[in-house]
């Protein structure tokens, strides 16, 4: 990034993750804010995005609005990537013609690998990766809904530091984006997953139910503290020993936290691809690789990738 005025911001997967964090760095007044959509193209393109936020509701027209990075007409400072991570999708590949000498990519997803697969793409590029603690999901063309949390923390891969990390922490702080600087971002990973493993798939296959309901069962609520541990030990023979409370931290926050609809949940009753390899199929195979048996988190991946396999057919 070389331009010392407003910055040139694509996010790449502008769906509720997207539209929310690039939305408030719009609000900033750091940055014009284009975005790639999908599904809601027409309806974003003409009307922009409104996010009702429990932050304050606030509405959010991009600089542009594409239906792929090809159309974008320049090369962006900054290329927010907040796609879901799903097999067989090369997005690497799918952003490279945006992709210029002096732009920074900004990965925003879950699981663990994404960094090195983009470091390997783009050797020369500065690249950041990005841990978002939010509930916020679509609820319609171009709407979103923020209903808890809202932070999130960055930081360069491998390591070090840019002076645009410490613009993009300085715009989303003025934007009541609660928003750190990550020491060490994959260790923040699997931070992370020690909430997504447990939660994202057991709200699915315990019924389609909600965090309010996982936790006021105790059967439910045991499950996921004893996924949290497994998910724990892989992290450590990995190299990424994990705080010793993280797991009774993270049982309390989703006690506290306004029950909520898992991103998962919410993929599967819209038929949508779930991300079963991201976050379970990323810690299982590192499992393997270390010979760690971990039955819970082999089991509720087997039946999970069942589920995403079979969901379309439906009984008559």
């Amino acid at each position: 990034m070389t331009k010392p005025d407003k910055l040139n911001i694509l996010i790449f997967g502008a769906g509720a993750i997207g539209a929310y964090f690039g939305g408030r760095l719009a609000q900033s007044g750091c940055a014009n804010v284009a975005a790639v959509c999908r599904s809601d193209y027409e309806a974003v393109k003409n009307h922009g995005f409104k996010i009702k936020s429990i932050d304050g509701d606030f509405e959010f027209m991009p600089d542009g609005v594409y239906r792929s990075a090809t159309e974008y007409p320049t090369k962006p400072d900054l290329l927010i990537v907040a796609t879901k991570v799903l097999p067989n999708i090369n997005t690497a590949k799918m952003i490279a013609p945006v992709v210029g000498k002096d732009t920074t990519i900004m990965l925003i997803q879950n699981g663990l690998g994404m960094e090195e697969e983009m470091h390997t793409a783009f050797p020369n590029n500065d690249l950041i990766g990005a841990i978002a603690y939010i509930g916020v999901c679509r609820t319609g063309s171009g709407t979103i809904d923020h209903q808890g949390g809202g932070k999130i923390a960055i930081g360069c891969f491998p390591d070090g530091t840019s002076p645009l990390l410490q613009r993009l922490i300085e715009a989303w702080l003025a934007t009541k984006v609660d928003c750190r600087i990550s020491d060490d971002i994959i260790k923040d990973r699997w931070s992370k997953l020690v909430w997504n493993a447990p939660y994202n798939p057991i709200s699915i296959l315990a019924g389609g139910v909600d965090t309010g309901i996982i936790s006021k069962d105790p059967l439910l609520d045991q499950l996921c503290a004893d996924v949290m541990q497994e998910v724990c030990v892989v992290a450590k023979v990995c190299g990424k020993e994990l705080p010793a409370d993280i797991i009774e931290k993270n049982i309390a926050y989703t006690h506290d936290f306004p029950p909520y609809k898992t991103s998962m949940l919410t993929d599967y009753e819209n038929n949508r691809a779930l991300e079963v390899e991201a976050i379970l199929g990323s810690i299982i195979s590192r499992a393997q690789e270390k010979n760690l048996v971990i039955p819970r988190l082999q089991t509720i991946y087997t039946l999970l990738k069942s589920v995403d396999k079979y969901k379309k057919i439906k009984t008559h």
